[in-house]
């Protein structure tokens, strides 16, 4: 039987979720991560990320817990091993039980579709070398979401972790 420790997940707004685990599964900067009891000492930024809280068992003799999934939208994550606790500062969080399902496919859709707008489209001869021109590569992951949070692949991210929380299968 896993050890429970402490998880707290909070936003500005609000406390989203505090109580005992046995495991917290999550997206950071470091990749995947999972962490249980007495987990050494971690600090790290959190992707826009599912994270999976595996509750303890039940007092009512059942031996293994549940699972509390929420949709979080980065911010950091902070394991104290003297604390026993994982503690994740969100800018946005939200239960999968919060989660307004039809909303967030049609902000996938509008996302989807600005993408297709916005991809660039191959540029007409010039008479430029193409060694002559600045190679720009474009912010992704968890750092495109913090420095360009309306971009359209920061939106479909966000779409796709809230329907991924919710248990939702995202418009094909």
């Amino acid at each position: 039987m896993a050890t429970p420790f402490h998880v707290e997940i909070v936003t500005p707004e609000r406390t989203v979720y505090s109580g005992e685990a046995d495991e917290v599964s999550m997206r950071t900067d470091a990749g995947e991560i999972a962490f249980l009891a007495h987990h050494e000492d971690f600090i790290g930024a959190a992707d826009v990320t599912v994270v999976r809280v595996t509750t303890p068992g039940g007092g009512d003799g059942t031996e293994h817990g549940g699972e509390v999934r929420l949709a979080v939208h980065g911010g950091f994550v902070h394991v104290d091993q003297d604390e026993n606790s994982v503690r994740i500062l969100a800018g946005v969080a939200e239960l999968a039980s919060e989660i307004d399902v039809e909303r967030a496919r049609r902000a996938l859709e509008a996302a989807e579709a600005s993408e297709v707008a916005a991809t660039p489209q191959p540029a007409a001869a010039s008479g430029h070398d193409a060694e002559t021109r600045p190679v720009v590569v474009p912010p992704v992951g968890s750092l495109l979401a913090m420095l360009e949070p309306d971009a359209p692949e920061a939106a479909a991210k966000r779409a796709r972790v809230r329907l991924d929380a919710a248990g939702a299968a995202a418009p094909t």
